[in-house]
């Protein structure tokens, strides 16, 4: 973590080992950002606005959708719902359009702010993925359409799938997710060159392989199949030659990158590269600061988690959301300064933290606190440091750090 310099060794191997919150993906969190991922809007074959197609030649390549998913990844939510009704009311009967629109819904969802009503949203959601069910199976029964049913299927049996995660409907999600897969890896057996359907398919094949044992074993029980390297090939593949799903692809790559696999210089340039084309999507400028931090270009990642702030703190649209807030980008801001050595600027934001109150995620206090005691510790003020572990001692435990704090405060003791 943060300890460096001064203080004794058994002090910072203790410090050193609480785990940091901002990788949480190592333990059996990685479950939950598994669901997430997989059934998020991004994940489930969206456009991409530029970008080699596809070489085949398929009524499921749609002008308007890809400008309608360009618009969707802009933050343009409402061009892109006006682009999606007026392909559906040309197109009816087609799952494209359901499909599309239940996509629109899922970003407002997503990205609600937490004290706002969700009902009719999900409402609108569930009626979608109906409408677009019963399309894609209508149209797989007949001639030439088991390509445009069957990937619409796994799509929307994903989307479907993300409804049940949101409302925690645990046993009602499996099989759903199941029948996605099965589409997803249908899909693939039927045309090997609809390269955007190598984006589902490299999600369930990444993300059940670095799931914990125990949650694997389950997994692979309702019929998913785990394998890392080729689940990353896969969503490299879609990435490079999808035709919906390209930048898509990409977005997906950097919450891998940014959560579970070493980012190297190709990653800092995709993330970088994206969030250019997008500068109003405050998930790619979250994840382009994750990345950075964990490439160690702290200075810079300070600097886009500082603008991520100032938009959410500003009210800039969709950066007050249910996935992130002030306070989380503020640790950040925090853990850049405090692996810059400014340890006075470092302690003035997590004391920013824990000074707060009640505040989400439920995590942040107990490290910032942790983190703190963990800095004033470094700068021999021990009256501070003890204050802020006994604090963490009080809070409710986060991966083990009431046990931390006791060991270090055993420690100051002695």
């Amino acid at each position: 973590m943060l300890v460096s310099g001064s203080g004794s060794g058994r002090l910072k191997k203790i410090f050193l080992r609480y785990p940091d919150p901002l990788y949480r993906g190592k333990n059996l969190l990685r479950a939950g950002f598994f669901l997430l991922a997989v059934f998020s809007p991004q994940a489930v074959a969206l456009a991409g606005p530029s970008g080699p197609a596809s070489p085949l030649d398929t009524a499921l390549y749609e002008p308007a959708l890809k400008q309608a998913t360009a618009l969707m990844l802009n933050m343009k939510l409402d061009s892109a719902e006006v682009l999606v009704e007026r392909w559906t009311r040309a197109h009816p009967g087609r799952p494209a359009g359901p499909f599309f629109r239940s996509a629109l819904l899922s970003w407002r969802l997503f990205l609600l702010p937490e004290e706002d009503d969700d009902t009719a949203l999900k409402r609108a959601f569930e009626e979608a993925n109906d409408q677009c069910r019963a399309r894609a199976e209508r149209v797989m029964s007949q001639r030439g359409g088991e390509l445009e049913g069957t990937s619409y299927l796994g799509a929307v049996y994903g989307q479907q799938a993300l409804l049940a995660l949101i409302d925690r409907r645990w046993l009602a999600m499996a099989p759903l997710a199941k029948k996605a897969w099965q589409y997803v890896q249908r899909t693939v057996a039927l045309d090997p060159q609809y390269y955007d359907s190598y984006m589902g398919l490299g999600i369930y094949l990444y993300f059940t392989d670095i799931l914990p044992r125990l949650v694997r074993v389950l997994a692979e029980v309702y019929g998913f199949e785990g394998d890392r390297a080729r689940g990353l090939a896969s969503l490299e593949l879609a990435a490079q030659r999808g035709y919906y799903s390209q930048d898509a692809a990409g977005i997906m790559l950097l919450n891998i990158y940014s959560e579970t696999e070493p980012p190297d210089s190709s990653i800092v340039a995709l993330a970088h590269s994206l969030a250019q084309r997008y500068p109003d999507n405050p998930l790619i400028q979250w994840r382009l600061g994750d990345i950075l931090l964990r490439h160690k270009d702290y200075a810079e990642a300070e600097t886009v988690f500082r603008a991520v702030l100032e938009r959410v703190d500003s009210g800039t649209p969709f950066y007050r959301n249910r996935m992130f807030t002030r306070w989380s980008m503020l640790y950040r801001i925090g853990i850049c300064r405090g692996k810059l050595e400014r340890r006075e600027e470092a302690l003035a934001a997590f004391e920013e933290i824990v000074s707060a109150g009640q505040i989400k995620p439920e995590w942040l206090p107990s490290a910032a606190n942790f983190i703190a005691g963990g800095l004033y510790l470094q700068a021999g003020d021990t009256l501070r440091a003890r204050e802020r572990l006994q604090t963490v001692r009080r809070l409710p435990d986060f991966e083990g750090s009431r046990d931390r704090a006791a060991e270090l405060l055993h420690k100051l003791d002695k």
